[in-house]
């Protein structure tokens, strides 16, 4: 080896060495200081494309467990308002009783109608102004929406809700054979005369106002299907819906039709028509709701009853489908934060810092910075011999 002293090898590699080992240290001080492994892309490129989505995961996931714990507060809202409801059905029930038993006065059916006045306007109030947040949860705009509880796009569960106004809830589907219109045998003339054409009048209610229809009943047609098939042509828009049931005409209707009046131009004999063979004396309203209750009189009680059991009815539905909501919200809530401790379990075996080994690597690191410093000073030194070969 040449002596020389423009050229320090010795040092030179000390330095080089001292360098590398400087980089290690302050890779492992870096990594111990913040707890991850990848701290830029230069650690790991493909590690920190993987923890990165794994982060997006579980980012979304979190927020899908904040999101459906709101869907449970807003469907036990919902069903709080649900339960103060079904409280005042049952006394309007109980009031419609008392109100139908013969002992009582035209004025004491009065007194009891005013309080059922008053929880008609409140059943209407609770379902005008019960809201969670902005959002009002029963004034018939709530419709369905959806919740986003999971981490990824259309990932939703739905949750339709609808007005529980008095106006809105009550008898939606009741038979004609209830309310006096019968089904004679059909094809024949039930009153030993000649058919005569007849015309049948549906008057439609609703909160937005009054509608009519009306249907002709031809001498020569034998057919109750021909007769449905006329009724829903023209109350389909309407929200009315007729079907024969094992030769009954059953009337449906949508829950914003609040009444249906059924009127005919009879026969003498009450028969509409001899061939369909349906009879009805005068005019029969037998669709109703909750607000159209009058317990004034002693029918008006008894069919308040049946109206009010109708509207339970509906409101129960509604308040078993929010309890199922509910409890599967609870359940999606488990597995949410069951797949997000799985995912950052994984996350973290690529992107967390393994502080034995860093530490380990930290102490190494820090010997060989001793050592190295140590080494350059020696080889700067060893020029210095170069002076005794000069006397």
């Amino acid at each position: 080896m040449v002596m020389g002293v423009n050229t320090n090898v010795m040092a030179l590699n000390a330095q080089r060495q001292l360098g590398s080992t400087q980089s290690e240290m302050q890779t492992a001080m870096e990594r111990l200081s913040s707890g991850l492994r990848i701290n830029s892309a230069a650690d790991d490129a493909a590690g920190l494309a993987i923890t990165n989505r794994q982060t997006s995961q579980i980012n979304g996931l979190n927020q899908a467990v904040r999101n459906a714990n709101d869907g449970i507060s807003l469907a036990q809202t919902a069903e709080g308002a649900m339960q103060e409801s079904t409280n005042i059905l049952q006394r309007m029930r109980e009031l419609s009783i008392q109100s139908a038993n013969g002992t009582n006065s035209a004025s004491d059916r009065q007194a009891l109608q005013e309080e059922v006045t008053e929880l008609q306007a409140e059943l209407t109030r609770i379902s005008d102004t019960t809201s969670f947040g902005a959002t009002k949860l029963f004034d018939g705009n709530f419709g369905t929406r959806a919740f986003q509880v999971g981490a990824n796009a259309n990932e939703t569960v739905s949750l339709g809700l609808d007005s529980i106004s008095a106006s809105d809830i009550g008898t939606s589907r009741q038979s004609i054979t209830q309310t006096g219109i019968t089904t004679a045998n059909l094809g024949s003339a039930t009153n030993g005369t000649d058919p005569q054409d007849e015309v049948v009048t549906f008057s439609v209610t609703t909160a937005e106002g009054s509608n009519s229809f009306s249907v002709t009943v031809d001498q020569g047609d034998s057919s109750l299907d021909n007769f449905v098939d006329s009724i829903n042509s023209q109350g389909n828009d309407l929200g009315v819906y007729a079907e024969n049931d094992n030769g009954s005409l059953v009337l449906s209707a949508e829950n914003e039709v609040t009444a249906l009046t059924v009127s005919a131009d009879a026969n003498d004999d009450g028969v509409i028509g001899a061939s369909p063979g349906l009879a009805l004396d005068g005019a029969d309203t037998y669709l109703s709701a909750v607000g159209s209750i009058d317990i004034s009189t002693e029918g008006g009680s008894q069919s308040a009853i049946n109206v009010i059991d109708d509207a339970l009815g509906q409101v129960d539905a509604k308040r078993a489908e929010l309890g199922a909501f509910q409890n599967r919200l609870d359940y999606t809530i488990a597995n949410l934060n069951n797949i997000s401790e799985n995912v950052s379990a994984a996350r973290s075996q690529i992107q967390d810092a393994d502080f034995a080994q860093e530490t380990s690597n930290l102490s190494r690191s820090q010997i060989l910075q001793q050592a190295g410093t140590a080494m350059l000073s020696q080889a700067n030194a060893s020029q210095q011999n170069v002076l005794s070969l000069l006397g």
